[in-house]
């Protein structure tokens, strides 16, 4: 198995996946590809050669130009133009998921009747502002330093469901997902201090960025980048190897990285 980034220095997933591999005593590897964007179409056809390659993981960049060169799209990903998890069949066909959304609800817990602030504009943002709507979230604001992305997004759900960011509106919003891969700084100068004291805040980002330490600093409830990867965890490594894995599994390959299962 593989992860298609860039840059992938950041990524955990393969840390998770071998120490799994190793406790089952499976004979499997995954390993870490760094793909500059313009390599991703290249790359693709050469891994529908690799007779021995189950599957691979999409992340930063390039979650959409993926959702276009993969030959079938499951729900939701067929609707989202995006996929983080690829299965390849025998013969070389490549089915693709997403999971993001799935990982998300499951680490921020019941969004039933909530205002939803959405910081980026990716594929996982479009998965995880899927998974929102779809679980009940009274409305998702979408902030976006290109605002043509955001409003593809917006375009994808019933109207009046999904809309741009006002900061107006900072002061109602129950859950913030960040979503950007950014980390030296608060995406967008965003004033974490106007939120509402009762509000969740998940960031994707698996590493500590700035807006993280600004949440905590305001006193709010973080949600940090592992809980997310390690609710995707479970679903992602059962699609690409055909092997269920026990929970405890999951929950050991993270402590061994530091991490609190969730």
């Amino acid at each position: 198995m593989t992860i298609l980034a860039h840059p992938a220095v950041h990524v955990t997933a393969p840390m998770v996946f071998n120490h799994i591999f190793r406790a089952a005593d499976l004979d499997m590897v995954y390993i870490p590809h760094d793909v500059l964007p313009l390599g991703v179409e290249e790359t693709i056809r050469a891994y529908r050669q690799w007779n021995n390659l189950s599957g691979f993981n999409v992340t930063i960049p390039h979650k959409e130009i993926v959702g276009k060169l993969v030959d079938q799209s499951m729900p939701p990903s067929d609707r989202l133009g995006a996929v983080n998890t690829v299965v390849r069949s025998p013969d070389g066909t490549l089915i693709g998921y997403n999971t993001d959304g799935i990982g998300a609800l499951h680490a921020i817990g019941d969004v039933k009747g909530s205002y939803c602030l959405m910081i980026g504009a990716g594929g996982a943002a479009r998965a995880i502002v899927d998974s929102l709507v779809g679980a009940g979230a009274e409305h998702i604001f979408v902030l976006n330093r290109t605002p043509e992305n955001a409003d593809t997004i917006i375009r994808l759900f019933p109207p009046g469901k999904v809309s741009m960011f006002s900061q107006a509106s900072l002061s109602e919003i129950d859950i913030v997902v960040q979503a950007t891969p950014i980390t030296d700084h608060v995406p967008f100068d965003l004033d974490i201090g106007l939120l509402k004291k009762a509000a969740k805040v998940l960031d994707t980002v698996m590493k500590d960025t700035a807006f993280s330490r600004e949440v905590l600093r305001c006193g709010l409830e973080l949600i940090p980048g592992h809980a997310m990867l390690y609710h995707q965890t479970k679903t992602n490594f059962e699609l690409m190897s055909g092997v269920e894995v026990p929970d405890d599994a999951i929950k050991d390959a993270f402590r061994s990285l530091g991490y609190l299962a969730p």
